[in-house]
């Protein structure tokens, strides 16, 4: 691997560890006139297409 990947790689890491994408935006609720809602919130709500039994049928 050329040093410089692991080197990039680290900056990046470095820059998101620092809070440089900690930015959020009105996207969400612009393109589909809802708030968005947290990941465990959208699981919640979809649980069935997230388990092991579905996948046993097809």
């Amino acid at each position: 691997m050329p040093e410089t990947v692991p080197a990039s790689n680290a900056q990046v890491f470095g820059l998101i560890a620092e809070g440089d994408a900690a930015w959020l935006s009105d996207d969400v609720a612009s393109i589909t006139g809802n708030p968005p809602r947290s990941l465990h919130a959208f699981i919640a709500d979809h649980i069935t297409a997230f388990t092991i039994s579905r996948f046993r049928h097809r």
